[in-house]
């Protein structure tokens, strides 16, 4: 009986994969439930608890109850490690411990590994992981003693609480978890404060571009340094720019779309520094400088895209994940220009890589259409409010219009599964269904089919 339920838990290397995050997820929602985790005067239930471990391990931000109101600083450092763990990737973290230890990672652990990175193979994954922990040590640890300085000299907070709030902060911000201890919503304190939102940005910016450029950018540093040539891979390449090009596209329109809205009375440094976090928060962080009902209808479906696309592979981020919209976006345009291979930069891109593509942004669609279908039915609120809370669920987001907090119990678990189906991915989640061994060896005769 023990073996088949393992067998039918951890039967293939996806099913331990996702297993392993949802006893993560209770686990998580039992440290944060244990009475020193909560104040005084305080209560969590269990779908609260939930909740906010799921929210904390999909890196999401989205929560039912005020966290700095709720927990001890004892259960607010259980958070954070939460979304350190959920950030970096539960299983990438396991495997850094075993380095640690010394223990051998076998080819088991190898393949969970690459399915936690979204990598393409298993050759040099133990390297990856290496140079992967220390770019995350080197940054974070930058990030926090830079930002906890501030707060303390800038007269924000005394010292310990500033280093306290910049230890958590800088967690939340480099897995672009969007959660806070902050004495006012989110990070609306330092609305105008620029050397904040300029250090927010670069965390929050580094934590959703990709582990792969930053290990690159390590190896390019150690090159420079040693006197040698080193060539960024085109993947890191196509990482970078895409993430880039979608920030600046996306904060120009916000820019045109709010010019003569909420960014009419604005000065022009002010409304830049509103689109550009904002344009780039949507698509993972979930932090906000502002209220986002100020926003336009328009501009608020426009955020829900945003986060929809999401940031990179292989980063602390959720989301369709910019590479399947890039490989979307190509394979439908080489279909109407009747070309047999998508190309980019002169390399042609694998047929696998978009249908996978495909099956990622058709089944994401799915996901938030039937998450929407059944919200209409259980939530009193309007269609664009509940399509800009799921979308920011699905893309591990965090950002609310204000809603979260009263959400029915049948809201609350939707959401729950749309943001624990956002950080194991639409691809994880189809192929918990295949087998061991599983394969397609029997040919049948085809038909045509009419479509469109």
């Amino acid at each position: 009986m023990r073996s088949k339920i393992m067998k039918f838990f951890f039967g293939t290397y996806v099913r331990g994969f996702v297993v392993s995050y949802l006893l993560f997820l209770f686990f998580g929602a039992f440290m944060l439930m244990l009475p020193v985790s909560i104040q005084d005067g305080q209560s969590l239930s269990l779908v609260d608890a939930i909740f906010v471990s799921v929210s904390g391990m999909s890196t999401t931000g989205l929560t039912t109850i005020v966290v700095k109101d709720t927990f001890t600083v004892f259960g607010q450092t259980v958070l954070a490690f939460i979304l350190q763990f959920g950030g970096i990737g539960l299983i990438m973290f396991v495997a850094i411990f075993w380095l640690l230890i010394g223990k051998k990672i076998n080819f088991r652990e190898r393949t969970m590994i690459m399915q936690d990175q979204n990598q393409l193979g298993r050759n040099g994954i133990v390297r990856f992981i290496k140079n992967v922990l220390l770019m995350i040590i080197t940054i974070e640890l930058i990030g926090f003693l830079t930002m906890g300085t501030y707060l303390f000299l800038s007269g924000y907070f005394e010292f310990k609480q500033a280093y306290f709030q910049a230890f958590f902060l800088t967690i939340s911000m480099f897995t672009n978890a969007g959660f806070d201890i902050s004495p006012t919503s989110s990070l609306f304190m330092y609305k105008n404060d620029y050397f904040m939102q300029t250090l927010a940005m670069v965390l929050m910016f580094l934590g959703a571009v990709g582990f792969w450029p930053l290990v690159e950018l390590k190896e390019k540093i150690k090159a420079k340094r040693n006197k040698t040539e080193y060539e960024f891979s085109l993947f890191a390449k196509i990482l970078v720019f895409a993430h880039l090009g979608i920030w600046i596209i996306s904060a120009l329109i916000v820019f045109l779309v709010e010019y003569n809205d909420f960014l009419i009375d604005k000065s022009f440094f002010e409304g830049l520094y509103y689109c550009l976090f904002m344009s780039l928060t949507t698509r993972n962080a979930g932090f906000a400088t502002m209220d986002m009902n100020n926003f336009t209808n328009t501009t608020q479906v426009f955020f829900g895209i945003l986060m929809f696309i999401g940031s990179s592979p292989n980063s602390a981020g959720g989301g369709i994940r910019t590479t399947t919209l890039l490989m979307t976006v190509l394979g439908i345009r080489a279909f109407a220009k009747g070309k047999q291979q998508v190309v980019i930069k002169n390399k042609a891109i694998k047929p696998d890589a978009i249908y996978k593509s495909l099956m990622v942004f058709i089944g994401a669609i799915t996901l938030i259409i039937t998450a929407l279908f059944v919200m209409t039915i259980s939530e009193p609120f309007t269609i664009q409010q509940l399509f800009f809370e799921i979308t920011s669920a699905f893309g591990t987001t965090g950002l609310s219009l204000g809603i979260t907090p009263d959400l029915s119990l049948v809201g609350k678990i939707v959401l729950i599964v749309v943001m624990f189906i956002g950080r194991i991915g639409i691809l994880a989640l189809l192929l918990m269904f295949r087998g061991k061994g599983t394969s397609n060896n029997i040919k049948y005769p085809e038909i045509d089919m009419i479509v469109g």
